[in-house]
């Protein structure tokens, strides 16, 4: 077992640093020829000039990079088995979210759970909201590595009763496991980095991460409609098996080093309340009227805030320091993460639909374009990693969501006028936003917890993030039923109504990333 494991450390330092070389020369490529704006800095304190670029002149200065900072250092030894690691947790969670995707209606009228299947997805969010909420205190009461086998355990069981499901309710308890369990597995990852690498490694980790992501959810729908053409839809539900092996076998290997910060307690009160907000928000994709679509939204957000709010005056805290405080930069972070989760959930939740409509393309040609942001969010990503001076880093930050707000306004205007050129073009605006604000915020956001919360804090930013995709889903849904989205796409009805729309959907969605620029501005790495 030890040469196994041994072998296997070799084999990913070593791709590892063939890949480090490379992003190692595009970066002194890059570096080359900008010696004045280096100089400039150098004077200004924000960098060290050392030496000349091999692609520039003699006399073309760089900006000395640690070597211990490095994608060298990154991509090899036991950073590259606990970023291996990290990425297995973060890209099950990416992959399972679309690998079912063909599955379900498949399984729903196999099974008969027609009138149930909006709940498949209701209990999964449930689930995640669960899992992440309580992953840092399940994490420091049984270790890091424990945490994640018993979390990989409980996916699994969520897996095998959704595969030998005899009726639909196996497959709803399979998913609410299997939402559990995922919503722990990517918070505890999460929480991993900022004890596992150095600080200066954290903005190419969250790069990474940002590419495995794209990939999974890219390979995910793609493996998943697979599997089920071509078996069956029960044998799509072992499509996320490749992650669960990767996790047991790389968490024994990383050994991930356990919290030195105070133990997160647990929080029963903030837990239950973000839990009940969960499910009456979840309410609004089965209400039969509109009435009861605004009631299940306004109820669920206003249980959000309630616990937010109540948190640590009945039981104990849930949340770090300052979370959601507009005067920290942790609570900025936390804003722009949610803001901007929300705005592209509310943007994206009917595009596929409407692209389908209006130029009747096949599937995989919608999936082709609504995948572009994800795919170019990654490629963004690992550009921007890259370590200029924070104040361009902070630049870089609040040009994120207003890059959202340039795609939502495309995205308006070429539904309504039917030019697919600039929904294409959108969804490269959205990803750009994304690869150049995400990191940075998630960066700024762990720096600017305390000291004994950043694990914690680190175990905070994917459900934050999955809060506002929730909460955007339910916001689409109530512009969708006010303005009869879906209706007037299937039926073809006269582009006025759709306009209509169009301009609600897309001009909420552009308000939420303007709310967000505004958060971003308290947003800043530390100097």
């Amino acid at each position: 077992m030890d040469t196994i494991e041994e072998n296997l450390r070799q084999r990913i330092s070593q791709r590892g640093e063939r890949f480090a070389e490379a992003c190692e020369e595009i970066a002194l490529l890059e570096r080359g020829g900008r010696g004045e704006a280096m100089a400039e800095e150098n004077d200004a304190g924000v960098s060290q000039i050392t030496g000349s670029a091999r692609s520039g002149s003699s006399d073309a200065p760089t900006i000395a990079v640690d070597p211990e900072d490095s994608w060298s250092a990154l991509l090899s030894g036991r950073n590259a088995v606990m970023l291996a690691l990290v990425s297995a947790g973060i890209g099950l969670h990416a992959f399972n979210s679309f690998a079912i995707v063909a599955a379900m209606p498949l399984a729903a009228e196999e099974l008969g759970g027609a009138a149930l299947f909006s709940w498949a997805y209701s209990l999964y969010f449930i689930g995640s909201i669960a899992g992440g909420t309580g992953a840092a205190a399940f994490r420091d009461r049984v270790g890091p590595v424990s945490a994640l086998l018993v979390s990989c355990l409980l996916f699994t069981l969520g897996g095998l009763a959704a595969l030998i499901a005899p009726n639909f309710s196996f497959i709803l308890t399979g998913r609410l496991l299997q939402g559990i369990a995922d919503g722990l597995i990517v918070a505890i990852a999460y929480s991993l980095i900022p004890g596992n690498f150095r600080s200066g490694l954290i903005s190419r980790v969250f790069a990474v991460e940002a590419m495995v992501w794209a990939v999974a959810s890219l390979l995910g729908p793609l493996a998943g409609g697979w599997l089920a053409e071509a078996f069956s839809w029960r044998i799509s539900f072992l499509a996320v098996v490749p992650f669960l092996l990767l996790l047991l076998v790389l968490t024994p290997m990383a050994k991930p080093e356990a919290s030195t910060a105070k133990r997160a307690a647990a929080a029963p009160f903030a837990i239950g309340m973000l839990i009940a907000g969960a499910l009456v928000l979840s309410l609004s994709s089965v209400a039969s009227s509109a009435l009861g679509q605004v009631a299940a939204v306004v109820a669920g957000i206003a249980l959000f805030i309630l616990a937010i709010v109540f948190d640590g005056r009945l039981g104990p805290k849930l949340l770090p320091a300052d979370a959601f405080g507009a005067g920290s930069v942790f609570g900025c972070g936390l804003w722009v993460l949610l803001l901007m989760s929300l705005s592209h959930s509310v943007g994206a939740v009917y595009l596929a639909l409407a692209i389908s409509e209006i130029w009747a393309y096949r599937p995989t040609v919608v999936g082709a374009i609504v995948l572009l942001m994800a795919l170019t969010w990654s490629v963004v990503a690992v550009f921007a990693s890259r370590h200029p001076s924070p104040e361009r880093q902070d630049l870089r930050t609040r040009m994120g969501p207003l890059f959202q707000v340039a795609g939502f306004v495309c995205i308006a205007i070429g539904l309504t006028t039917q030019t697919i050129a600039l929904v294409v073009f959108s969804q490269i605006m959205i990803g750009t936003g994304f690869g150049l604000a995400w990191a940075n915020v998630n960066r700024a956001a762990l720096a600017g917890a305390s000291d004994e919360d950043r694990d914690r804090a680190g175990a905070l930013l994917p459900t934050v993030s999955t809060g506002g995709y929730a909460i955007g889903a339910g916001l689409a849904g109530l512009v969708a039923t006010a303005t009869g989205l879906v209706a007037n796409l299937h039926n073809g009805s006269q582009d006025t109504a759709l306009a209509v729309s169009y301009v609600w959907l897309y001009g909420l969605a552009a308000v939420g990333a303007i709310a967000a620029f505004l958060f971003s501005l308290g947003v800043r790495l530390p100097r």
